[in-house]
C-alpha cells in the first residue's frame, strides 16, 4: 500500500497526470490554434506597415524586428492567457478537482504541477507561434528592406516575447487559483494586463511619477529587456501575491 501511495505522490508522477489533463482539454487545441493564428496576423501587420516608405523612414531592420514580434506577442498573450486560466477553472468548473485531491492529497504539489505544465504549454505555444509570425512577417520585411537581421538577435527578441507570455500565463493561473472561476479568471487578468497600464499612464498626467511602470504588462515587458531593473521586484509583487492568497485558498478551502 505504501508502495502505491508513493507512486501516486510523486511529483513526476503528479506533472505527467497535470499534463495529460492539458492534451485531453477540449480548449487546448482551439487556444493553441488561435495562438498561431492570431500571432501570425499580429506579425503580418507590423510588418506590412514597413511597406510604406513613410513609415519606414529611419528605421532600422532591428527597429522593424522588434516591432514585429512586440506587436504578434501582444495580440498572442490573450490566448495564452485563456489558455492558463482554463487548465485551472475546468476543473473546478466540472468538479473533476475533488478526485484530484483524493489521488494527491497534498494539495499544493498539485498546484505546482500546474503551474509547471502551465510554463511549459506557454513556452511551446509562444515558441511556435511567434517563430512562424516572424518567418510570415520576413516576405513584408524583405520586400521594404528592412530584414538581414542576425540570426542570434532575432533569438534575442523572440525569446524576450515567450519569457513575456510565459509570465502573463503563470499570472493568470496564480489570479484563477484566488476566484477559481472562467470568466473572473479571464476577465480580471484581462484588466489588470491591458486595462490597468492605459489607466495609470492616463494618471501619470496629474502624479509625477511612473505609474504605469508599475502596471504588470509595462513591467514584464521592461523586465525581458532588463532583468536586473526595478521591474524585478514589481513583476514579482504581481505574481506572488495572487499565488500567497491562492495557496492559502487551496489549502483552507473546500474544492
Amino acid at each position: 500500500m505504501s508502495t502505491d501511495t508513493a507512486v501516486h505522490l510523486s511529483p513526476p508522477r503528479v506533472f505527467a497526470a497535470e499534463w495529460l489533463k492539458v492534451r485531453t482539454l477540449r480548449s487546448f487545441r482551439a487556444c493553441a490554434v488561435a495562438a498561431v493564428v492570431v500571432a501570425i496576423g499580429g506579425a503580418a501587420l507590423a510588418g506590412s506597415a514597413y511597406t510604406d516608405p513613410a513609415f519606414a523612414e529611419g528605421m532600422t531592420a532591428r527597429d522593424a524586428a522588434t516591432d514585429v514580434i512586440s506587436w504578434s506577442s501582444a495580440v498572442l498573450q490573450i490566448p495564452v492567457l485563456v489558455l492558463a486560466v482554463l487548465v485551472l477553472s475546468s476543473e473546478y468548473t466540472g468538479g473533476a478537482v475533488r478526485v484530484t485531491f483524493v489521488a494527491v492529497p497534498r494539495r499544493i504539489s498539485v498546484m505546482a504541477a500546474k503551474a509547471l505544465v502551465v510554463a511549459v504549454v506557454a513556452t511551446l505555444v509562444a515558441t511556435l507561434s511567434l517563430g512562424l509570425g516572424y518567418v510570415a512577417a520576413l516576405p513584408l520585411l524583405d520586400r521594404a528592406g528592412r530584414s538581414g537581421v542576425p540570426f542570434g538577435t532575432v533569438l534575442s527578441l523572440l525569446g524576450g516575447g515567450i519569457g513575456y507570455c510565459v509570465l502573463v500565463a503563470l499570472f493568470a493561473f496564480a489570479v484563477t487559483l484566488v476566484v477559481r472561476n472562467t470568466a473572473a479568471g479571464i476577465g480580471l487578468t484581462l484588466g489588470a494586463v491591458l486595462l490597468l497600464r492605459v489607466v495609470l499612464a492616463v494618471l501619470d498626467i496629474w502624479v509625477e511619477f511612473d505609474l504605469a511602470g508599475l502596471a504588470f504588462s509595462a513591467a514584464a515587458s521592461r523586465l525581458m529587456t532588463d532583468p536586473f531593473s526595478l521591474a524585478l521586484p514589481v513583476v514579482l509583487a504581481w505574481m506572488a501575491v495572487p499565488a500567497t492568497f491562492g495557496a492559502v485558498a487551496v489549502v483552507r478551502r473546500d474544492a
